[in-house]
């Protein structure tokens, strides 16, 4: 009888001097050693131990042995003698082992006794803790990161890795080490390998290593300014640091840490095998990679892993995400156009730029509001009674609703410290702000002056008070989310304690001056970025403002990477109130605010909000979707986006976009004018400040590829020239033309995004996770996919039309008309992409839904649907073989479709679901409709059927959705050639693949409007047409007679093409009554019309002939 694996655990010994300091601690935590650490820089101390245990004393040194693995069961650990007699509650064995060395004396001492559980979780789980045996240390609470349980009954058979842990002394050549190693069970690759490199653990410094193959890639950890424009993380060894702070990446060199912290990531190796690693951790840290290991300096806390097996990366994100949380389901308006800017200046302001929308044709979901529309002093959730007075942003709030659209307010995380305003009043009595070292409330300066911060990690009255003002704001102007700022959160001074300086007039007048109505912001905001607080610095002892190793916290004025550790943040030294340092929690405060401000606006409002927030930790993307800051309008931060994007989507957050056009724009104001401190990087041409008409083509461009970004925005600031769409005819038609196909697929974007919050993964993906052994799929950084089926190529660069893009292996159709590229073996293929266009393809295989167009999302989201049929390039294998890591088919790993592959081999197999819900706050079998569509086509691609499995069928979207069409792509001509092979269809196999200006509807293409149409954009006609090239291979191949192989190429062509011309007849029938069919022999298109009352979940059989 089979057993289930038993939870390992293993104890290290290790020499350990007196602690001097301990800064992990809290009600939550293991407790640390005892010690004190100076508070003040005069004089004044606090206690960081929280009364725990002094060290014990230093263990004499081990034996000395060579490596030894130890057996992960009582029967092996007996077997070496280790174990000794204990065992925990779970019934998991426990043993001993002695270090005797300390290394890096420098960064204090090393505990004595060291705790190793590794814990199966489940078959592509395995979770490794390290802590110190008999102290107690911070790590992530389970309230902001809940931990899996492990899988009941897990058996050892059913693991995909092996793990076992090394003891090695060096016989006083070094330090002594201790090393875990996890291997792939299936080939024995090391998936996380620390042996021959020393591991380090002490009360500020933790250091574990872990090899890398020198051929791997990988991708994942930030956030930070990447030096490139790839996923792919440089080897390098530059740290990258993670600690959160308020940094314009527009000001920032590369490497420099921004706003939020993920110490995850994903490795691909040249076999095409990925896995993930996650160092669940909210301390400050550096992590290095070079060409040969990863290593982690982490400056608190504990060693929390856990590793991904995959082995496919959708799989490897899928599985991170168990973990995280997976991402959160936004409500449908969200997928729609946004608009935003800081400088909308009042309520009249805001009208004219929904009407120049309207004006101009371009879909228009939500307006967001910068802090502009607060009152007096910037009080967050209030309105200005003079620039945005209640009576009139009420009618405009109203009548935007009327016509389906929102409005979304910032919501800064420091709150006013002004009496009399109701938020801070409320907060004051019910105690909820984060506390100095004195136990006073932490006083910082933002833009109302003097400000709070509300405790979100430690204190249970924050939700009452933040519901309360939630509720109380949305019954004044009913808002569809929050914009969460500052969330670092960003201090405009620096100190362990702060007040206002009553004798120091100037910086009173800024503190307590009111808003002017219609203010300056060059008078009134720059002032205020400076600080005009009164602030205690921390002493040079004080180890937490300056811990002994000091991470690569990026300095933007000196553009160094030596910035304290709590320069214009809440200080660390200040604690949360359950005794919570933020030394410890720093990393968090975005994330607990973003959870938070999710479950009051629910609480309040009863709907799901779509709520955006800038800083990040694993598992914001449960609760929020992020923009990636404060980015420049320049061709650089353009060809930037696309990683910016693709990054945070593997962190689990779906809904995630750069401002589009650029949020700071360099020609008009300096960085110090606009309230940066530094200076704009002039150092490449794609830096340069551009003139009016390059500004143009770049937002022209930028609209058409921000189109595609998750969450599409258009945002920028005070001192940047206007840069709406609809400011130039070009990029306003640039706009109807990419928003007119992004509407038209929002069901298929929605119904991505629920398979992403149901079972884990991705909404936008680099190519390579279509392919992981494409390599040259990898250093394809300017496109990217949309979930299974969706590809975008885009241009990034100044004054180009004609560009290459890669192509996976398969079969590819453009979005615009339908033509087929053929893509037998990948590679990259030349693009015609005019000014005004984007290269968009549908993926051979998929089922996609499509729907009439309407410039709301609320028109489109029950409109008739038509279901585009995708004919993959080849047919499905065996069970055993269909999925491989070349290549995976769409939708290939979701049980409907798999079941359908592995029962049809050798036919076409295409897959595709459409979901459908209300926007209820929780979605389930009960309130949504879930239809997973097959279709199932000869080899010959004659003929075929299609079918629909019903998931769910329920709540308030049930039977309002119909099927009017099914468009199938991809089917051949009947004629044949003068060969005898059957004629491929114009634009089959390495022919032009076309763009036209507009996106195919149900039934037939759907104009553009006709303002500044763009030109189609087509691919670089290829050498020689397919048809022609499969019958006159011989004759191109004799030598000596080129002109007759010519000749016969071209007569095949015309042959072919007459053929392809030529009248096919197409039968078709739904549930057993004709329809009528109608096929195109030019594109390979075969479209199915007439279809009457067949309702989304109900039976559904096609079945279709040529």
């Amino acid at each position: 009888m089979r057993q289930p694996l038993l939870l390992v655990l293993f104890t290290v010994l290790a020499h350990q001097c007196a602690v001097e300091a301990s800064v992990d601690q809290s009600p939550r935590q293991r407790p640390a050693p005892g010690g004190q650490a100076n508070a003040g820089g005069r004089g004044g101390s606090t206690n960081t131990d929280a009364g725990s245990a002094a060290p014990a004393k230093p263990s004499a040194p081990a034996a000395e042995q060579q490596w030894r693995t130890y057996l992960h069961t009582r029967e092996g650990l007996a077997k070496e003698g280790l174990i000794d007699g204990s065992s925990s509650p779970s019934g998991a064995t426990v043993s001993r082992l002695r270090l005797s060395k300390n290394v890096l004396p420098e960064y204090g001492a090393s505990f004595e006794r060291l705790t190793v559980e590794a814990t199966p979780e489940t078959p592509t789980r395995l979770h490794i803790k390290v802590f110190p045996t008999d102290s107690k240390r911070w790590e992530v609470p389970e309230s902001i990161v809940p931990r899996p349980q492990p899988q009941p009954g897990l058996l050892s058979s059913s693991l995909t890795y092996d793990f076992s842990t090394q003891h090695e002394q060096h016989d006083g050549r070094g330090a002594d080490a201790f090393a875990i190693k996890v291997s792939r069970r299936s080939n024995g690759a090391p998936l996380f390998d620390t042996t021959g490199s020393r591991f380090v653990f002490k009360d500020q410094y933790i250091e574990l290593t872990t090899k890398l193959p020198k051929t791997a890639d990988v991708m994942g950890l930030g956030q930070m300014i990447l030096p490139g424009t790839s996923v792919i993380l440089p080897r390098d060894g530059t740290p990258i640091t993670l600690w959160n702070r308020d940094l314009p990446g527009a000001l920032a060199e590369p490497y420099a840490n921004l706003y939020g912290s993920h110490p995850f990531y994903l490795q691909a190796n040249r076999d095409g095998f990925s896995h993930g690693v996650l160092f669940l951790s909210s301390n400050g840290m550096d992590v290095l990679l070079n060409e040969t290991s990863l290593t982690y300096k982490v400056i608190g806390g504990l060693v929390d892993l856990y590793i991904f097996t995959g082995p496919s990366p959708e799989e490897v994100i899928a599985q991170y995400q168990q973990v995280i949380g997976t991402p959160g389901m936004p409500p449908f308006w969200a997928l729609g156009n946004h608009q935003a800017r800081w400088g909308y200046s009042n309520v009249n302001v805001v009208e004219q730029v929904v009407k120049n929308f309207s004006r101009a044709g371009v879909p228009l979901e939500a307006v967001w509001l910068d802090i502009d529309h607060m009152s007096n002093r910037f009080q967050t959730l209030t309105l200005d009674s003079h620039r945005f007075p209640l009576p009139k942003m009420r009618a405009l709030v109203d009548k935007m609703n009327a016509a389906g659209q929102q409005w979304v307010p910032i919501h800064d995380a420091g709150i006013s410290k002004m009496p009399g305003y109701k938020a801070y009043d409320e907060g004051n009595a019910a105690g909820i702000w984060i506390r100095d070292y004195k136990g006073q409330p932490y006083v910082g300066q933002v833009w109302p002056g003097e400000v709070v911060w509300p405790d979100y990690v430690g204190n249970a009255n924050t939700s009452a008070w933040l519901t309360e003002q939630v509720a109380n704001f949305y019954k004044q102007a009913p808002f569809g989310g929050l914009w969460m700022d500052m969330s670092e959160p960003i201090n405009f001074c620096t100190g362990i304690s702060c007040q206002a300086d009553p004798t120091n007039k100037q910086a009173m007048f800024w503190l307590t001056a009111d808003t002017p109505k219609d203010f300056n912001v060059t008078s009134f905001i720059r002032p205020r970025t400076t600080c005009q607080l009164k602030c205690e610095q921390a002493a040079a002892t004080n180890k937490l403002a300056n811990p002994p190793y000091a991470i690569h916290n990026y300095d933007m004025s000196t553009k160094t990477r030596q910035l304290r550790l709590e320069q214009e943040l809440v200080s660390v030294t200040a604690r949360h109130s359950d005794g919570t340092l933020r030394y410890n929690a720093h990393n968090l405060h975005g994330a607990a605010m973003a959870q938070q401000h999710y479950r009051a606006f629910v609480a309040a409002t009863g709907k799901r909000p779509f709520n955006v927030v800038r800083s990040t930790f694993p598992g914001s993307g449960r609760w929020a979707g992020h923009w990636t800051g404060d980015n420049r309008a320049s061709w650089r931060s353009l060809a930037e986006s696309v990683a910016q994007t693709l990054t945070p989507s593997m962190w689990g957050i779906s809904m995630v976009g750069p401002d589009i056009c650029g949020f700071v724009d360099t020609a008009l104001a300096t960085a110090e004018t606009q309230g940066f401190k530094g200076s704009f990087s002039t150092k490449t041409k794609a830096d340069a400040v551009l003139d009016d008409k390059g500004y143009e083509q770049l937002c022209n461009r930028w609209t058409s590829a921000g189109a595609f970004y998750p969450f599409s925005r258009n945002h920028y600031t005070f001192f940047a020239r206007p840069h709406e769409p609809y400011r130039w005819p070009a990029v306003a038609a640039a706009a109807r033309k990419a928003y007119g196909l992004r509407y038209q697929l929002l069901s298929y974007l929605y119904s991505s995004l629920y398979l992403a919050h149901s079972r884990g993964g991705t909404l936008a993906r680099p190519l390579m996770f279509l392919d992981p052994s494409d390599m040259a799929a990898r250093s394809a950084d300017s496109q990217w996919v949309l979930g299974e089926a969706l590809m975008i190529s885009p241009v990034l660069h100044p004054d180009a039309t004609t560009v290459k893009k890669h192509f996976p292996k398969g079969n590819w159709y453009s979005a615009w008309d339908y033509i087929k590229t053929e893509v037998p073996k990948a590679k990259a293929r030349k693009l015609d992409i005019p000014l005004g266009d984007v290269a968009v393809h549908y993926r051979g295989g998929a089922i996609i839904p499509t729907q009439r167009y309407a410039n709301i999302t609320r028109d489109v989201r029950y409109s008739p649907v038509t279901l585009i049929v995708t004919l993959p390039l080849e047919v499905s294998a065996p069970a055993k073989d269909n999925k491989t890591l070349q290549g995976v088919a769409p939708y290939a790993n979701e049980e409907a479709c798999a079941a359908v592959h592995a029962a049809n081999a050798g036919r076409l197999v295409s897959c595709g679901l459409l979901y459908a819900d209300s926007d209820t706050v929780e979605v389930n079998n009960n309130n949504t409709v879930q239809v997973w569509y097959t279709a199932i086509t000869s080899p010959d691609r004659k003929q075929g059927g299609l079918s629909g499995a019903t998931k769910a069928n329920a709540g308030e979207a049930a039977r309002k959705l119909r099927i009017e069409a099914v468009h199938i792509l991809g089917v051949p001509a009947a004629a044949k050639t003068p060969g005898g092979a059957a004629a491929a269809a114009p634009g089959t196999a390495k022919a032009p693949a076309k763009h036209a200006a507009a996106a195919p509807a149900p039934a037939a293409p759907v104009k553009a409007a006709p303002a500044g149409r763009a030109a189609p954009a087509k691919e670089a006609p290829a050498k020689a047409a397919p048809a022609a090239r499969a019958v006159t291979a011989k004759a191109a191949s004799s030598k000596g007679r080129p002109a007759a192989a010519k000749a016969a190429r071209a007569a095949a062509r015309k042959e072919a093409a007459a053929a392809a011309a030529a009248p096919v007849a197409a039968t078709a029938s739904v549930n057993g009554q004709a329809v009528a069919a109608a096929y195109d022999g030019k594109t390979g298109v075969l479209r199915i019309t007439g279809l009457k009352d067949v309702i989304v979940g109900a039976p559904f059989a096609l079945r279709w002939k040529i």
